[in-house]
């Protein structure tokens, strides 16, 4: 699982510039998410940011919005690590850098780079998250234009050659839309998610290659992957205890029994790591809401039992609360 407030960054740019794309949504999703929200609030949990897509993607009713998205992304949106991919000495460094340090951007799949028959393969794979078709299919729209754009950012006039797009999804009649984007052929329904490039052009110089500047910027950016290794260990641990009991409502103070520390301590390390308490328990709450609703063995009923809700109502209100929607 990536790091909380990275995500919150990345919706705090979609939030604050989605109008200089000349896209407005309506006004109810800015309501339901205003700017204090999602500048201030650190416990704001995964689902919560699942949530904030979904809505986005129902009110602007864009088949193509994840592309057009992805110009906020620029390089230089990414702090530190959009700076090492710009500073390094070429567009190979760069996806490379990709690779390493993938933790450090806003997306929920990882990143591999690989070269292979004089091509050069940037892929992207699901991580974990049990995503829905519509999201998922936003999420790799959104982050391999992204990835074009930015090397074409970076290159400058020398941009390399995007030889193919593979996207998991279908083109949902929009195949042209999609080449036209991305000036090359696009294959939709394919195993993976991935850009293909010139792997030849590869080694063409960045114009803003830079290898004292490079050097600061690959060293933060170390430091900020170990400091987010540190926040994940915290984290997972916690969502272990939760794991561990489902049904029993775990408070912060036995937990923090379990694992040799003060509450107080847990609840500040909790914090460092932009996360809560409460938000890991509604988050595994969650989980094992899905888990249950999909499996279809048990009634609402008992899995609001289960997950140790007094009634089903209750369990009802929080499921719509995550998804904006009732269980099936």
């Amino acid at each position: 699982m990536y790091a909380t407030d990275h995500h919150i960054n990345g919706i705090r740019i979609v939030r604050e510039l989605l109008p200089t794309l000349g896209l407005s949504a309506a006004d109810s999703l800015w309501q339901e998410f205003p700017l204090d929200l999602v500048r201030e609030n650190a416990a704001f949990n995964m689902h919560l940011q699942l949530k904030f897509y979904r809505r986005l993607i129902q009110v602007m009713d864009d088949p193509l919005l994840g592309l057009k998205v992805s110009a906020l992304f620029p390089p230089q949106a990414y702090g530190m690590f959009g700076y090492a991919m710009m500073a390094a000495p070429d567009i190979r460094t760069s996806l490379r850098i990709a690779d390493r340090f993938d933790r450090l951007t806003y997306t929920l799949q990882t990143l591999h780079f690989i070269e292979k028959d004089s091509i050069g393969i940037l892929q992207f794979t699901a991580t974990g998250l049990n995503l829905d078709p519509v999201l998922k299919a936003f999420f790799a729209d959104r982050d391999l234009s992204s990835s074009t754009l930015g090397a074409r950012s970076i290159a400058l006039e020398q941009s390399p050659a995007i030889l193919k797009v593979t996207l998991e999804h279908g083109d949902n009649g929009h195949a042209a839309a999609y080449e036209t984007f991305f000036s090359c052929p696009v294959e939709f329904n394919a195993a993976s998610n991935s850009v293909a490039f010139s792997a030849q052009q590869l080694d063409r110089p960045n114009p803003y290659r830079n290898a004292a500047a490079f050097e600061v910027c690959v060293r933060e950016c170390e430091r900020q992957l170990a400091e987010l290794a540190n926040s994940r260990d915290i984290v997972a641990r916690v969502r272990s205890e939760l794991f561990q009991r489902p049904g029993y409502l775990q408070d912060i103070e036995s937990i923090a029994r379990q694992m040799g520390v003060s509450a107080r301590t847990l609840r500040r390390r909790l914090e460092e790591t932009g996360t809560s308490f409460t938000s890991l328990q509604q988050d595994v709450r969650f989980q094992q809401a899905r888990e249950q609703l999909r499996n279809r063995q048990m009634s609402i009923a008992e899995i609001a039992d289960m997950l140790g809700y007094s009634e089903a109502g209750n369990f009802t209100t929080a499921f719509k609360r995550w998804t904006g929607g009732v269980p099936p």
